[in-house]
């Protein structure tokens, strides 16, 4: 069976209004994908690091991991016009310059599935 990964970064929700927005997207993802995982929101157990080279330090960015396998080919458009969309919205309502969305092809390994 054809899936598509679906990894999103996003920022720690801060406001009453950005909770209720993750409730909707993984709400969302659910629907559209059947199921979803997700890191602790509070406090967002999933760190990354960077330079910073403006300043030349390392940066600690904690993020709110969410993983969610879409049962639908790689490059299939009503997908990629969603998760353009879902994106966008994540950018406008948690204020981010860039919300970081992946995507690619799940080739699961099966073997042993449902073998008790």
């Amino acid at each position: 069976k054809v899936r598509t990964r679906i990894t999103l970064l996003l920022p720690p929700p801060t406001t009453l209004a950005q909770h209720f927005l993750v409730d909707d997207i993984l709400t969302e993802l659910v629907r559209v994908c059947g199921g979803v995982t997700v890191s602790s929101e509070l406090p967002a157990v999933f760190n990354g690091w960077w330079f910073d080279p403006q300043d030349e330090q390392t940066k600690e960015d904690p993020n709110l991991l969410v993983i969610a396998d879409a049962p639908l080919p790689l490059r299939d458009p009503d997908l990629a016009a969603y998760l353009d969309r879902l994106k966008l919205r994540c950018q406008r309502d948690f204020v981010q310059d860039i919300i970081w969305l992946t995507i690619h092809r799940v080739d699961r390994i099966t073997t042993g599935d449902y073998l008790r």
